[in-house]
């Protein structure tokens, strides 16, 4: 028996006067009733009733313990209102993604979402640095590419291939066909270098690396995909995100020889338990959308907990 079952026993019997009604009314042995009223008053160091054969009476500390007593069992049974919330299509979920992918996926089928579950809240943190989940508070993360902190939960979706593309207005500009034109006519366009000492950058591929130079080097996926949709060089990007630029002869898939790096998008997150069924509405939801729409350019994996 926890303490707030006690303190609701204590409360019944100031009310009914009596342990064996209140013993009655639970269904419990008289003694489980005596027992719960002597763990208090030994808890607490005070005497809680005046008992008689007949009546069973407050004492002037037990009048002044009752009034705080009413008021932690109120507070305590408010907090049921998370248990219901958690049972109920109602609340707020805090996610952490991919610029990219928030607004070429997300938003833009989120009013689906929102069709079947209209009260739960989406705050979106779309950015490309790596969200945090503990210091943003976020209930979790979608992430490309590979998960360092060992002490997170990985919930795989899909392995995407990383394409190598170029603009046209890029490829015009080499002296030779794109087949025989030596390295040293490329350039790439860095991103998030850690290096900038260095003069060159790397192609990354499943097998192997290429070094190339750099003129330009940007801190943001939007940045790096239009400097690459404006000729600047070579960039590598996600199949799902190259694929309608190529279709549109915007970029153009090179070095197709090399067989492409797969890089992984996982969902992250902090604890197993606990989670509201709510948040977990938009996280299959969500994990659904991504799997439709990556579905022809992606290795598409199942998640077993």
């Amino acid at each position: 028996m926890d303490k707030i079952e006690r303190l609701k026993i204590f409360c019944l019997v100031a009310e009914k006067h009596s342990f064996a009604q209140v013993a009655k009314a639970l269904d419990l042995p008289r003694s489980t009733i005596t027992y719960a009223i002597q763990g208090l008053e030994k808890e607490y160091q005070v005497l809680l009733f005046n008992r008689t054969t007949r009546k069973v009476n407050l004492t002037n500390d037990g009048v002044q313990f009752l009034k705080e007593v009413q008021q932690l069992i109120f507070q305590a049974e408010g907090l049921n209102k998370f248990k219901l919330k958690n049972r109920q299509y109602k609340g707020q979920v805090k996610i952490g993604l991919p610029l990219r992918i928030a607004t070429q996926y997300l938003l833009p089928n989120l009013h689906e979402f929102y069709a079947k579950y209209p009260n739960i809240k989406v705050s979106i943190y779309s950015h490309d640095h790596y969200s945090d989940l503990i210091e943003q508070r976020l209930d979790c993360v979608l992430r490309v590419g590979n998960v360092m902190n060992e002490n997170l939960i990985v919930r795989p979706i899909a392995n995407v291939d990383l394409y190598t593309v170029a603009a046209p207005e890029y490829l015009n500009t080499l002296e030779n066909a794109l087949e025989t034109a030596p390295l040293n006519q490329h350039i790439m366009i860095g991103y998030q270098m850690k290096n900038m000492d260095s003069d060159f950058g790397s192609l990354v591929f499943k097998d192997s690396q290429i070094k190339l130079p750099y003129q330009l080097s940007v801190e943001d996926t939007e940045s790096y995909l239009h400097a690459g949709l404006q000729g600047l060089g070579i960039i590598q990007i996600p199949a799902f995100d190259a694929i309608p630029f190529i279709e549109t002869k915007r970029l153009t898939r090179i070095f197709e020889h090399e067989a492409c790096l797969k890089i992984p998008i996982n969902f992250l997150f902090l604890e197993r338990k606990y989670r509201p069924v709510y948040f977990q509405f938009f996280i299959d939801w969500l994990e659904n959308l991504l799997k439709q729409k990556l579905a022809n350019h992606t290795e598409l994996l199942s998640f077993k907990s």
